[in-house]
């Protein structure tokens, strides 16, 4: 399939139980990462809704979070996928059994339609691919599609922010060195300059196995008809909304992750001190038994 061609339209057939077996079969994935969640209660059980979350490393973690729901809340979540993904067969056919469909915005705002679940990574490539120090950082400045179609489906938007995603891999050559390779020029000229990835490195081609845990926050509620999709600066305000709304959830997470750090170097440092009491203690006491034997 060529990248011109057109973008698939049309809804794929979703098997629920296919999705729980693809689910399944990459179980692995929670047994590496030991994942956690909290919030579950702000995804609604029976009405659709548009998750936003900021991008890891490939998407990798995605299934993770995609098990987690459905264990805490038994809904699956159709997630939208770059068009890339869907450009050969395999790949294509696996996010389909995954629930994935392309991201396009008649499709996505079929499925809130019909109350489901759909997640976006509003960040995309950019945000998957940032350099290490835009860590955490969301880079939604110019995707606003998300809100139009939230707006089109009269559904809530639920932001969620995903911790330890964003650690899967080390970044050792840039995305600017790798665009002025001539590999890097011909991804480049073929895809698009979005899809020239950095070089990453984990245990081989392994994730390093980071502590994935993720915040769900209140459903954003839209105050306002379908027709404010149309609407450039009520959009605008919106999205501002959502993404402040992301960040302070992710600030809120690493905030929390650094203190429990911070309260295990504590206890690790008590515990060392204790253990240097006790030598000291032993030490003492074998000092008073000499001094017993001079005397």
């Amino acid at each position: 399939m060529r990248m011109t061609e057109p973008s698939e339209t049309q809804l794929p057939l979703f098997d629920p139980r296919a999705y729980e077996r693809a689910l399944q079969a990459v179980s692995f994935l929670r047994r590496w990462f030991e994942p956690t969640i909290e919030g579950l209660e702000n995804i609604p059980l029976d009405t659709g809704g548009l998750i936003v979350t900021n991008h890891g490393h490939f998407g990798m973690d995605l299934p993770v979070l995609l098990s987690l729901v459905l264990d805490g809340t038994g809904r699956p979540v159709r997630a939208l996928g770059d068009r890339l993904v869907f450009a050969a067969p395999f790949f294509r056919d696996w996010a389909h059994l995954m629930g994935a469909v392309e991201g396009e915005p008649e499709i996505a705002t079929q499925l809130l339609e019909d109350d489901q679940l759909v997640l976006v990574y509003p960040g995309g490539a950019k945000e998957a691919l940032s350099r290490p120090h835009e860590a955490y950082r969301l880079q939604w400045e110019g995707s606003r599609g998300f809100v139009r179609t939230a707006l089109r489906a009269q559904k809530p938007i639920i932001p969620i922010a995903g911790l330890g995603n964003e650690e899967l891999y080390v970044q050792v050559v840039s995305k600017d060195r790798v665009r002025e390779s001539s590999v890097g020029r011909f991804i480049s000229k073929l895809l698009g300059d979005k899809y020239v990835f950095p070089l990453y490195m984990g245990l081989g081609p392994i994730p390093f196995p980071s502590d994935l845990h993720y915040l769900v926050g209140e459903p954003i509620e839209l105050q306002h008809g379908p027709e404010a999709a149309e609407d450039e600066e009520l959009v605008a305000e919106i999205h501002q909304q959502v993404t402040e709304a992301t960040q302070n959830l992710i600030d809120r997470g690493l905030r929390a992750r650094s203190g429990a750090d911070a309260d295990a170097d504590a206890d690790a440092d008590a515990g060392a001190g204790t253990d240097a009491d006790a030598d000291a203690d032993a030490d003492a006491g074998t000092g008073t038994a000499s001094a017993r034997v001079v005397v």
